[in-house]
This record gives structure tokens, sequence and C-alpha cells, in this order.
């Protein structure tokens, strides 16, 4: 039987929720939807999905921890920890609730790092290391994006072959 990423997900948080020791139900998750000044800042370019399209970016905080997640269904939520492994994932706002607490969770434990998106120049350069990045761990591989992300597409495709949709 094959799993679905969310599947396999969820498997692996409610593993680092049991093995950490904060199964508690009185751990809470706070969610909220940030405005697009809020989620990117204010960068030169304003061709990015935040600020043009219908997509908002949730962020959930966690003990003073922040994870975000992209979404096309957004609002505010309060949930317990305990209660996030066994949410049903029937759209895309519990999905983003769901991630965005996974990337809370996972940065208060030390387990990831960079769970905010980057503001306003910071795209940029960070896309100029990505093609660094990639060159030196893979050569020169055909790579595919999913979702509209600018300033990679731009800085990506000038030195490998690249598709995005």
């Amino acid at each position: 039987m094959n799993k679905k990423v969310y599947d396999l997900l969820r498997e692996k948080f409610v593993g680092i929720i049991k093995g950490s020791n904060l199964e508690s139900g009185e751990v809470m998750i706070q969610a909220a939807t940030l405005s697009a000044e809020e989620a990117i800042g204010n960068p030169e370019e304003r061709d990015y999905p935040l600020i043009t399209g219908r997509e908002r970016m949730m962020q959930a905080e966690f003990n003073g921890c922040f994870g975000q997640a992209f979404t096309d269904m957004y609002g505010n939520y309060s949930i317990r920890l305990s209660d996030i492994a066994d949410m049903e994932l029937v759209n895309n706002f519990r999905r983003a609730v769901f991630i965005s607490s996974l990337n809370a969770v996972t940065r208060y434990l030390s387990l990831t790092g960079k769970t905010r998106h980057c503001k306003d120049n910071q795209p940029k350069q960070c896309s100029l290391e990505l093609v660094k990045y990639i060159r030196n761990e893979y050569g020169n591989p055909r790579i595919a994006i999913i979702g509209f992300q600018p300033r990679m597409i731009e800085a990506l495709s000038q030195s490998f072959d690249l598709r995005a949709t």
C-alpha cells in the first residue's frame, strides 16, 4: 500500500511529539493569517503570489517558535498539539494548520531552521545561494518547480534546464 505524503508526515510528527514528551493535552498551537507585508516584507519586485495572488501565509506559534505554510484557505486557529496529529487533513486550511504547526514544533526542537519566509530582498539572495548549492551537490540536474517562486525561477533558469508549473 502506498502511503500519502501527509500520512508519512503525520507519522513522523506523532513520533516527534511522543519522543519529545510533548503530547500533554494542554500544549497549544496558535495559527494566524499574515498580511503580505508581515509574510514577505517589502521586496522591490512585486510579482510574488503573496502580494498579487489569492494565497496567504499561515503562521503557527509554538512556545515562541514560528512555522509557516502557504494556503488559499486561511484563518486564525487555536488547537492542542495532541489534536493536530488526529486532525483529518480534508482541506487546504487544515493542511496549512498542520504544516505550519509541524514547522513550528520542529523549529522549537531545533530539528530544523528557516521556518519563516524570507523578507524584503532576501529572496533574491537566497535564490543565488540555491543555485550554488544545487551546482555543488548535484552538478547540472534538470529541475522542476511546483508553484510560483519568481526569484528562484529567475536564478535557476539561468543555470539549469528548468520547468515550472
